[in-house]
């Protein structure tokens, strides 16, 4: 009887660790459907209502060769800052350019996840190689503008949003 004491602990956590567990698919179909005002701080003072999907595109455009969700663990992360740190729980876009060289890749992240969906969106982080290297970034202009600068550097800038910049 006394070898089966961990039994109802491995359980426990067991199911714990299946609670936590999100299929990829529902952090991307989340991450595609949050707002800008939800995960950039700048814009959720002119309540950009704005989903992530729509605003990429706008972004993007005819510059991409594509674009390729993924759903996970946070990747674009630094762990010695702590706003920087990420979860468990993102969805991330990888865009070729058209051009060529290498994919920008922006970031969504997701509080935990609660009755086995995704928590809310909270934070957007991107990376884009420019001349001097990679570019880290948490908000959804300075992604906007340096795309724009790296892959489409003849493209008109897109029309701004209410009073919220592109």
């Amino acid at each position: 009887m006394r070898r089966l004491a961990w039994l109802p602990l491995l359980l426990s956590v067991s199911a714990a660790s299946i609670a936590d567990e999100i299929a990829p698919e529902a952090l991307i179909a989340a991450a595609k459907r949050a707002t800008l005002s939800q995960i950039d701080y700048a814009r959720s003072d002119c309540h950009d209502d704005r989903s992530v999907e729509t605003w990429l595109m706008t972004v993007v455009g005819k510059s991409a060769h594509s674009i390729k969700w993924l759903g996970g663990a946070c990747e674009l992360v630094n762990k010695d800052n702590p706003i920087d740190a990420g979860t468990d729980w993102c969805a991330r876009a990888e865009i070729a350019p058209k051009r060529g060289g290498e994919s920008a890749k922006i970031e969504v992240f997701f509080e935990a996840p609660k009755q086995g969906r995704p928590g809310a969106p909270f934070a957007f982080r991107a990376i884009v190689k420019i001349k001097d290297g990679w570019d880290y970034m948490r908000d959804t202009s300075a992604f906007a503008a340096n795309w724009r600068e790296t892959y489409a550097p003849g493209d008109p800038a897109p029309a701004p949003y209410k009073d919220c910049g592109q």
